[in-house]
């Protein structure tokens, strides 16, 4: 969908289509949600944090962007412009990588543990944002990921994309699973190419 515009002819490929997969789902997004939940787990008491301090300004602009997403992918809809949804998914998690790296929650968990609590919430509440958005596009795996996030199976819908609606804090994590395996490309593949 990312690679064609809706109703355009376009080249399909298998090898791009594992290349985007591995690329965008299993190295960005399932990395990221991989890394950020086991982190949780480990060190908040298998719970979804609750000891959240105060957001910074760099919070709120990556919640912010979250916030804004609905709107990039409505805009993308109504205009039957797909492969222009699926370029906001990605830009929110290419930025969510960004924020995750920049704040370093693995070093705050020595030196500030609130603070790592709190950058490990903005993650998650950005990932509840992402993954009900992602819903039409790879419903399965964007439901995987909102059980992992404990988000109830009623606010799962557009609806819950509010400022009044968040992830609750203490609830129970399950151990986080991987949600996107790489796929290996066949080495007679890589030869051809």
């Amino acid at each position: 969908m990312a690679e064609v515009n809706f109703g355009s002819d376009g080249d399909f490929s298998d090898l791009s289509m594992i290349y985007k997969v591995n690329a965008n789902l299993a190295n960005e997004l399932g990395n990221l949600c991989q890394r950020t939940l086991s982190m949780v787990f480990k060190n908040c008491d298998k719970a979804v944090p609750e000891n959240v301090g105060p957001f910074t300004a760099e919070d709120e602009v990556l919640l912010d962007s979250a916030r804004g997403l609905r709107e990039k992918a409505g805009k993308a809809i109504s205009e039957q412009a797909i492969q222009k949804y699926v370029e906001a998914m990605v830009g929110m998690i290419w930025e969510t990588n960004k924020y995750i790296d920049n704040m370093a929650p693995w070093a705050l968990k020595k030196t500030d543990p609130e603070r790592m609590a709190t950058v490990l919430y903005v993650i998650m509440e950005v990932l509840r944002y992402s993954a009900i958005l992602y819903q039409p596009l790879i419903p399965d795996s964007a439901n995987k990921i909102l059980d992992q996030l404990t988000v109830p199976q009623d606010e799962r819908s557009f609806a819950y994309l509010e400022d009044a609606y968040r992830i609750k804090g203490g609830a129970p994590m399950p151990k986080p699973e991987g949600v996107f395996p790489r796929i290996d490309v066949p080495t007679e593949e890589l030869i051809e190419t």
